[in-house]
């Protein structure tokens, strides 16, 4: 199956090349930037990406999800075959199961503290 999306070529910061070495080169700098430690990741946006206000929820969902694993925690969430809900657990971080969460519970854990 072939798919209707053709690969951007061309994208500023990446060597003019093929696209697959561009993906390639991408990849690499994302890994080798998750590998350093470099701290909060980046997000930038090219060619009519989301809104500023949605970048700014994914960094927050980002320093949300540090401060869980500081305190030994991850949410994890898991579609169901049909489709309809989601199940949403609380796990250590070594992937045991602490507690399935009902979505208020966990809308309530990512709620800003006051």
């Amino acid at each position: 199956m072939s798919s209707p999306i053709l690969p951007a070529e061309g994208l500023p910061g990446l060597p003019s090349t093929t696209p697959a070495t561009n993906i390639s080169v991408a990849a690499g700098a994302f890994i080798a930037e998750l590998d350093a430690g470099a701290g909060t990741p980046s997000v930038e946006a090219a060619r009519g990406g989301p809104p500023p206000e949605v970048l700014d929820q994914i960094l927050a969902a980002d320093e949300l999800a540090q401060q869980l694993r500081e305190s030994g925690y991850q949410l994890r969430f898991f579609p169901s075959s049909d489709g309809r809900r989601t199940r949403i657990e609380l796990q250590d971080t070594g992937g045991s199961l602490v507690s399935v969460l009902t979505p208020a519970q966990a809308v309530a854990i990512a709620e800003p503290a006051e």
